[in-house]
């Protein structure tokens, strides 16, 4: 959202004082499940936080929460963490406890750290909107408005005894100081050796969001974009994302800090220029504390691990032929990733060593890549908002250990030097052990000159003369360097990209692959490695928000994505499973799909704004489209839906409508197939398991979904639609009409024969003029677009 736009929903101002600044006193033990310890009464729209951390000597896994909108303790609130000792792992958690039954409402995973140290969590409570917090970091929200009055705030454990603080309660529009790594997780590997390293950290005092107090209002961020504010006044989620975002700018104060190292013969840390400069000294693990010496609810605490150092060894290895780029290569694409070629698939090593990029003309270090999982801001150098994410950048693939570098490290025009420590990749190169690469071996290279800016034809490709190695440093130069409206083609040649992508701000984009199977995208994340849809984030925003998508979208309108492959390869059944989209189109604008193919397993499509997909798969198994979106439009489409990696006997759902407003079209099927087939672990779909669609049971969005002259599969159930009959939710409306709510006409099966309806539960199956009035053309389907300018995509 655009500044001006903020600023007419939301005021942001420092909070001199705050419930959380309280003294909290020592302390409490609190016994597993035992009744919610009540603190006192709160207002409705309300945040409830406190310090706890489970008691080494329980011995057991369990789950302490805040509690909020307590009534009894069979219906409250609650957000918390949800302790896995023997797994070292935690779960942050969203929980409704109603009628005295506990739905978890949002999860995901995070490793613990194992000193038994205090979490900070806080459980914001606004209208419908449930936003858990960990040490100042907003994790995740869900919408939920089964427990909307004022009540009681607490604590609660279960499964294990907890220390908790005495909780402190405040306005939900008081939002908590931000204390963490600046766009990083709270993680820092050194080897021993390395020179000192600053890590930015987000350190910026407590502030408040004030909605305006009138009607649900309107704020216009771009040409289409329309920002809700609900009736009773408070900012949706997106919105106070937005705002979150804006805080700095609207005048929150930086943050003063202590910094303290648990060892410090392993590691020294000291505060200098809104940095944390960690000295590594020698190995081990270790913790390092950043405190707010007033609040002792505002801290953060950073895992360091120091490696031994492990630097390349003299051999006999011949580099030559093996390495891409080769030695002394001049016109390098400055996106290029590195490749080493062995004799055989090399493995990962576990040493503390890294590949290092310097500049020649300086020796300046200009990147540091280890085996682990790094993380990334992707965009442009400098771009205001840039998508952060958790990654892995060392793929094996066949003979190949291929290293994609931090995005936008290298610069065009200048000479580079590659070191690789000993042990990181394990092979043979020729028949000789590889031992790393070494200064002196003179793995050097060259990179092309800077592309003239207004470029509006642009060429990537892994391996052939070209702009660019990778996707996204076509969307960098795209966002950088030419003039938004300007329209710009991205050519991808065959080839497999293991990327995870970002744009925003960028119209008329067009990325058109060489063909739809030759071309694919390709990378793995999921919930529980970058969680939540995703969102950019400005450079003093705490924690990682990038999302669980492959390929982002922001801000952004007239984008094409035509004639190439996008896939998530995350699995449902992983440790770090679940949702995981292929592609997010998070803007109001209009978005263009045409022969490609999207996959994933769970939400693998969500849109949001105006979308037409034509002649496109989309594949996946759980609510696998999806979206508060205006209207999307599929035609003589596939949607394939594939076995589940997690639970064999699934059919899962093909769609979880979230459409905006109830004029809004929402999605729309016609002339499309529903097909089934296997999944990423070879195990196809039960017949009768699939089911059209189920609601989120938010009164405030629209399940607009309605299929035209389909051909559905003997895997869609007989009741088709997913309601109470099953256990979910109602649809709203709950009852369809001609141009709302769960519909469908001149359904067939895979033969084109007549589909027998009449088993269909909580939808309509329209007659033929009710079909022609709810879709005739492409442009009568997009005529809300722009407030009535319409749109007719071709």
């Amino acid at each position: 959202m655009l500044l001006k736009a903020l600023l007419a929903l939301a005021v942001l101002a420092p909070v001199v004082a705050h419930a959380g600044a309280a003294d909290t006193g020592a302390p409490t033990r609190i016994e597993a499940d035992a009744p919610v310890r009540i603190a006192g009464v709160s207002a409705a729209d309300a945040y409830v936080e406190a310090r706890l951390r489970p008691l080494a000597s329980s011995g057991a896994d369990g789950r302490a929460y805040v509690v909020g909108r307590y009534q009894d303790d069979g219906n409250w609130y609650g957000a918390g963490l949800a302790w896995q000792d023997a797994k070292g792992r935690m779960q942050i958690e969203i929980v409704r406890m109603q009628d005295g039954r506990l739905t978890r409402l949002k999860q995901f995973n995070r490793a613990a750290a194992a000193h038994g140290r205090f979490y900070t969590v806080r459980l914001e409570m606004a209208g419908s909107s449930l936003t858990a917090y960990l040490d100042g970091e907003r994790i995740t929200s869900v919408i939920d408005g089964a427990l909307a009055q004022a009540g009681s705030y607490g604590v609660v454990a279960q499964g294990a005894a907890f220390e908790m603080s005495v909780p402190v309660t405040g306005a939900s529009i008081d939002k908590p100081a931000r204390l963490a790594l600046a766009r990083a997780p709270q993680r820092v590997q050194l080897s021993v050796g390395d020179a000192p390293l600053a890590v930015p950290v987000s350190a910026l005092g407590a502030y408040h969001v004030a909605a305006n107090a009138g009607a649900a209002t309107t704020a216009t961020a771009n040409a289409n974009a329309d920002v809700p504010v609900s009736p009773a006044g408070y900012l949706t989620p997106s919105a106070l994302q937005d705002a979150a975002i804006a805080a700095p700018a609207n005048g929150a104060q930086a943050l003063r800090f202590t910094v303290t190292a648990a060892q410090p013969s392993l590691v020294t840390a000291t505060v200098t220029d809104g940095a944390v400069l960690l000295a590594p000294r020698a190995a081990g693990v270790t913790t390092v504390t950043l405190a707010d010496p007033q609040n002792p609810n505002v801290q953060s605490v950073l895992e360091v691990r120091v490696l031994a150092a492990s630097p390349a060894r003299r051999s006999e290895v011949k580099l030559a032929g093996a390495i891409t780029p080769a030695i002394g290569e001049h016109q390098v694409p400055f996106d290029t990733p590195l490749r080493l070629r062995f004799d055989q698939a090399p493995t990962l090593g576990e040493s503390g060593g890294a590949i290092r990029v310097y500049r020649v003309r300086d020796g300046a270090l200009v990147d540091t890549v280890r085996t682990g999982g790094e993380f990334d801001s992707l965009g442009y150098a400098g771009q205001p908002l840039r998508r952060a994410v958790r990654w892995q950048p060392v793929a094996i693939e066949g003979r190949d250990a291929i290293i994609h570098l931090h995005n936008a490290r290298l610069a065009p025009g200048e000479q580079y030097r590659v070191t690789v420590d000993d042990g990181m990749l394990l092979g043979a190169i020729g028949g000789v052990a590889f031992a790393g690469v070494t200064k002196e071996q003179g793995w050097t290279f060259t990179t092309r000159a800077a592309l003239p800016p207004g470029a509006e034809a642009l060429v990537v490709d892994d391996d052939g003369a070209a702009d660019f190695r990778t996707v996204q440093g076509a969307l960098n130069y795209a966002m950088e360097h030419t003039a938004r409206t300007a329209p710009v083609t991205v050519t991808i040649r065959a080839g497999r990209y293991r990327e995870l992508l970002y744009l925003r701000g960028k119209d008329n984009l067009t990325l058109r692959g060489q063909s739809r199977d030759g071309v694919v995208i390709d990378a793995v994340n999921s919930d529980g490695v970058n969680p939540g849809s995703g969102m950019a984030q400005d450079a003093r925003s705490p924690g990682i928000t990038g999302g669980r998508a492959v390929f982002l979208i922001e801000d952004a309108d007239l984008v094409t994505i035509d004639g190439l492959t996008l896939r998530n390869s995350a699995l449902r059944a992983s440790p770090t499973g679940g949702q995981a989209e292929a592609l997010f189109f998070n803007s109001e604008g209009r978005l263009i799909v045409k022969n490609a193919s999207l996959y994933s397993e769970q939400d693998t499509v969500q849109v949001r704004g105006y979308s037409w997909f034509y002649r496109s798969l989309i594949a996946g198994n759980v609510d696998y489209i999806w979206g508060n979106n205006r209207a999307a439009l599929f035609e003589d489409s596939e949607l394939r839906t594939v076995g589940d990696s997690g639970n064999g006997k699934s059919g899962g759902y093909l769609l979880q409508a979230r459409t905006v407003a109830a004029q809004d079209k929402g999605f729309m099927f016609v002339n499309s197939r529903l097909t089934h087939g296997p999944g990423p672990t070879g195990n196809d779909v039960p017949a009768g398991a699939t089911w059209l669609a189920r609601s989120p049971g938010y009164a405030a969005t629209w399940d607009h979904v309605a299929f035209i002259n389909c051909r559905m599969g003997p895997h869609i159930a007989p009741a088709g639609w997913a309601g109470p009959n099953v256990k979910q939710p109602a649809p709203n409306p709950a009852h369809a009409t001609a141009f709302a709510g769960w519909r469908e006409y001149g359904s067939m099966d895979l033969e084109g024969k007549p589909l027998d309806t009449s088993m269909r539960q909580h939808g309509r199956v329209i007659d033929a003029q009710e079909a022609k009035t709810a879709y005739s053309t492409r442009a009568g389907f997009f005529a809300g677009f722009g407030a009535g300018k319409g749109w007719s995509p071709e």
